[in-house]
């Protein structure tokens, strides 16, 4: 597909500004979650620094360790995933119109919280065919479909929100295809358990129903052993909750302020 980067980047733009009201204690919970801000401690019985006036006792006979130090560790550092379902179901009710909005206004937050984060969508084609063999006679062979996974990257690692802001601002055109959700995933969620970052949360946006339950719990699982918080936002009225630990179901951008959400991030921690 072909889109006009200005359009684009003016549908991000008129998106981005949209804030929800109500949005502050959705903020303040993702902040808490991801825990992004500086570590500030302080030392004590110091011979130079601020003048401790909790000290004055020890001052008054003789000693001159009176002094206190501030000290900046290094910050804990976050890396969020954003995976938004990008199949062809994604087209009908403005569905993918709004995981667009919820994803920018998510994206608006990790920025501001100075989190490194990342943005895919995925959809599928069931084309390619192979041939498996089947039984104890080797020539006995099956032809079956399987399912490819294109992954489309709105944002990359280390890219700038106003460096992405044209992708965005066209993912609600970019709806195809099947719904390869396992392998999606699996494959972004081993992504994140291999970064460096101290704190990990995936937030997987999808309108999908009709799940194989045991196949998602297992996900749900690997990202337990992970140390990954995953985070299912149903577009519409779905079944994550049957499947992931952690899922809200919302109708637009506003359900972000809304009570269920904030209580969900507030969980998290």
């Amino acid at each position: 597909m072909n889109f006009d980067k200005q359009s684009c980047e003016f549908n991000f733009t008129r998106l981005y500004n949209a804030t929800p009201s109500g949005l502050g204690a959705t903020r303040s919970n993702l902040l808490r979650l991801l825990r992004s801000l500086d570590l500030v401690s302080w030392s004590t019985h110091e011979d130079s620094g601020r003048l401790d006036r909790k000290a004055f006792t020890r001052f008054a006979v003789g000693s001159t360790s009176v002094f206190a130090r501030r000290s900046v560790g290094e910050a804990e550092k976050s890396a969020v995933s954003i995976l938004i379902d990008c199949s062809g179901s994604m087209s009908g009710g403005n569905r993918l119109g709004i995981a667009q909005q919820v994803t920018i206004q998510l994206a608006r937050l990790l920025d501001k919280a100075r989190a490194e984060f990342v943005i895919n969508g995925f959809s599928g084609d069931q084309h390619r065919e192979a041939l498996k063999v089947s039984g104890a006679n080797e020539n006995t062979t099956e032809r079956y479909k399987v399912e490819d996974v294109k992954f489309i990257p709105f944002k990359l690692w280390n890219e700038s929100l106003v460096k992405a802001a044209a992708k965005l601002g066209a993912l609600h055109h970019c709806a195809s295809g099947s719904t390869p959700d396992y392998t999606a995933i699996s494959t972004k969620l081993e992504e994140l358990a291999r970064r460096e970052e101290h704190r990990k949360v995936f937030f997987l946006l999808t309108d999908a129903s009709g799940y194989a339950v045991e196949h998602m719990k297992h996900l749900q699982a690997f990202a337990d052993k992970q140390g990954i918080k995953l985070v299912a936002i149903g577009i519409g009225q779905t079944e994550v909750d049957q499947c992931f630990r952690s899922s809200v179901n919302v109708e637009s951008a506003d359900d972000l302020a809304a009570a269920s959400f904030g209580k969900l991030l507030a969980e998290l921690r």
